[in-house]
């Protein structure tokens, strides 16, 4: 068998140069027979399959057949990553969500990294709101999500920083609230990152004000811990932090009990933003030049005027954390008057006086120890902060 399909793609591809000019694509893996089947895979295969990173994302715009072919690319994938253990989760034909296949059946009592599995009457599924992503299943039931995070030959910045992340010696420190890379694989180009499947971490209720204000000094810890280690994530939004759940998508909005002190953990993902610079690089004299690292000041609330032809992506990194948890948490400043200061000093790029990721914790945590017992136990019915003016739940 081996021998005939190995003829077969030696040859075939010879024929059919000489005939069309055509030269069939490679697919290069570290065993030769899994390299010759998967070129054949590939020359049966009735869609084109990525060849630079930039293919498996937006870049190119947001239209219908750009989405399918790149969920072409990732069923051109399941048995690939079922060969590594991972059963994908498959495309709902009815819509964009995915769904676990139906075998191996979830684990129900996994332990971290991977997240708790919430109970539902609804059949698990996984919106897909990133291309760069897809869900799967381990042998173990476990959730994970597969993401394509860097060429071979061409080792991007997001690769860099979780390699870094997941040493030996940062995975140690009690400040990493990172997800994990479970790990790395890769397939002809491309590497690609198994993490475990943690679901959105503000769409859960938070019920009282020591729940709001925990999960914001995880996060401030997060951005000490990374500044330390020299590392810039530059895209702190509401969807990228985890929480250590997997809940149905239509039951995880304003879900309650979630987050007990002693079974909730959170973790920052998607890098792809993220730079990692020399560990001994000086954070005060470090620049970027705009057009080197494009980024999306607007989504962020931080206005493009304000920023020049190069900037420093650590004060840049403090003012998108400030301003993404002040619209989630400055709205407890009628209980905690400290807050509205405290994010002013955040959110301005410009600002001399703007705090750096370890005297933010510092002055979060001094905020933090002193609360009272009253204030903290207290349920609160505000949601969101918008410039003065709170939202209620």
């Amino acid at each position: 068998m081996f021998i005939t399909i190995t003829i077969i793609v030696v040859v075939l591809p010879v024929f059919i140069f000489a005939s069309t000019k055509w030269v069939p694509r490679f697919i290069k893996l570290d065993s030769r027979w899994e390299s010759l089947a998967w070129t054949w895979r590939l020359m049966n295969w009735k869609f084109s399959f990525p060849e630079k990173l930039e293919e498996w994302n937006y870049d190119q715009g947001v239209t219908r057949e750009r989405i399918d072919s790149i969920q072409h690319a990732w069923e051109f994938l399941h048995p690939f990553f079922a060969s590594r253990g991972y059963a994908m989760y498959q495309k709902d034909p009815t819509g964009d969500d995915l769904l676990p296949a139906p075998s191996p059946p979830v684990a129900k009592n996994a332990t971290y990294p991977y997240a708790r599995q919430v109970p539902s009457n609804k059949p698990e599924r996984m919106g897909w709101g990133s291309v760069s992503i897809w869900g799967a299943r381990d042998v173990l039931g476990r959730d994970v999500v597969i993401k394509v995070i860097s060429e071979v030959n061409n080792t991007s910045q997001e690769l860099k920083v979780m390699q870094r992340l997941n040493s030996k010696r940062l995975r140690s420190d009690p400040y990493n609230h990172t997800i994990y890379a479970l790990d790395f694989i890769t397939f002809d180009k491309f590497v690609f990152v198994v993490m475990p499947r943690w679901d959105n971490a503000f769409s859960p209720e938070f019920a009282i004000v020591s729940e709001l204000i925990s999960f914001a000094l995880t996060c401030f810890q997060t951005f000490a811990f990374l500044h330390r280690n020299r590392i810039v994530h530059c895209d702190f939004l509401p969807q990228n932090i985890g929480i250590n759940a997997v809940i149905e998508p239509t039951e995880i909005r304003r879900r309650t009990g979630m987050r007990n002190p002693e079974e909730v953990r959170y973790a920052l993902y998607d890098f792809g933003s993220s730079i990692a610079y020399p560990e001994d690089a000086v954070i005060e004299e470090t620049f970027t030049l705009t057009r080197d690292h494009n980024l999306d000041f607007h989504t962020h609330n931080i206005s493009r005027t304000s920023i020049g032809d190069s900037y420093n992506p650590f004060k840049v990194d403090i003012a998108f954390l400030g301003a993404c948890l002040q619209r989630r948490v400055r709205h407890l400043e009628h209980m905690i008057p400290e807050l509205g200061p405290f994010f002013d000093m955040l959110v301005d790029i410009n600002d001399s006086k703007q705090l750096t990721a370890s005297q933010a914790l510092d002055r979060f945590s001094e905020i933090c120890d002193n609360l009272s017992p009253e204030v903290t136990q207290k349920p609160f019915d505000t949601w969101l902060w918008d410039y003065g003016k709170w939202s209620k739940a």
